[in-house]
């Protein structure tokens, strides 16, 4: 008999994948660990699943607690018996919303405290305090192989979890931040670069490296920098996605600042220059793809055409991700149907 082989295959799930699984375990209420490098949006991900289900987010810091904080403190009943006062951070167990509590960091946290979530997690309990029906428990922490503050789960407690390990994936993180305000020049460079979203090497000793997380920072910085000198703004990149990033994230964005006004190509589509450069014709897909409306879709579409393949369909593609109603518009349509023949 062949055995399968189980050594090579990637079980790893990209953003989108994450989201979808995770959303059916929570509605099943089956207890989940999300784990995965730094920075890689996992606490993001548990955020949107519970705002997509109507669920009240609960972020508990199991790095923070002690294991009498789980039980919670004693108190005397008018029986003279000892009871437990739960902690405020779990909703009361008659409680009738809907909620999704995340245990962050849980292999950070003492093995004392991974022990004294037996029971919550397995039987939804903890001493006399029970989850109410509507609660779903998960977990997010980084792997042992990434030189964070982790304890080797105790098997009882990782056979309690069905476990995860999210993917970081350039086109998902894209697409995300295309939607949510991501500067245009961070998402043209990582289309262009996308090795470089997230590269973490667990022996470096540089203190900042490029991650999904980082690179939101340095958009913040991108929309924020008001007129900041070159080399302070590139020692803030360094000190945000880490020197080599740093360095070709600096060479992008000086391309992209000294192209010509796009007004050129949307005037003239059919005749306007295609860069020869690779960045500098990124860098120039970059402020179309900022300026795309109902009204210049189909000067960039035309635009688009003229294009290598894959840089045309980039350019399309992030203008319909920033404005999802531009689908609708006869230049898009015509340009989708032009591909499938």
């Amino acid at each position: 008999m062949t055995l399968p082989d189980t050594i090579s295959a990637d079980y790893t799930l990209r953003p989108s994948e994450l989201s979808e699984v995770l959303a059916l375990l929570v509605e099943a209420r089956q207890p989940t660990m999300v784990w995965g490098p730094p920075g890689a949006a996992k606490s993001m991900i548990a955020r949107q699943v519970a705002a997509a289900a109507n669920r009240e987010y609960v972020d508990v810091r199991a790095l923070l607690l002690d294991p009498v904080d789980l039980r919670g403190i004693p108190w005397r009943d008018g029986a003279d018996r000892t009871r437990w006062a739960p902690p405020v951070f779990l909703p009361p167990s008659d409680d009738p919303g809907q909620w999704l509590i995340n245990l962050e960091e849980l292999p950070s946290a003492v093995p004392m405290v991974q022990a004294a979530l037996y029971q919550l997690f397995l039987e939804r309990k903890c001493g006399e305090y029970e989850l109410p029906e509507g609660a779903s428990l998960i977990a997010c922490g980084n792997r042992e192989t990434d030189r964070g503050v982790v304890h080797r789960m105790p098997a009882p407690l990782g056979n309690r979890l069905v476990h995860l390990e999210i993917r970081v994936d350039a086109r998902d993180w894209c697409a995300w931040g295309a939607a949510n305000g991501i500067a245009p020049e961070v998402l043209f460079f990582i289309e262009l670069e996308p090795e470089l979203l997230h590269r973490f090497d667990a022996q470096s000793k540089e203190h900042a490296f490029p991650s999904p997380r980082s690179w939101e920072f340095a958009s913040n910085i991108v929309k924020n920098r008001n007129g900041l000198d070159a080399e302070v703004e590139r020692a803030l990149f360094r000190g945000t996605v880490g020197e080599a990033a740093a360095v070709e994230f600096t060479s992008f964005l000086k391309v992209w600042r000294e192209l010509p006004h796009p007004r050129a190509v949307l005037d003239d589509p059919e005749n306007a220059d295609v860069p020869e450069n690779a960045s500098t014709l990124m860098a120039l897909c970059g402020s179309l793809y900022r300026m795309a409306s109902d009204v210049n879709m189909d000067a960039i579409v035309t635009y688009a055409t003229r294009l290598r393949r894959e840089v045309g369909e980039s350019l399309v593609g992030a203008c319909v991700r920033r404005e999802p109603g531009l689908q609708r518009s006869p230049a898009f349509i015509r340009w989708a149907a032009a591909k499938t023949r």
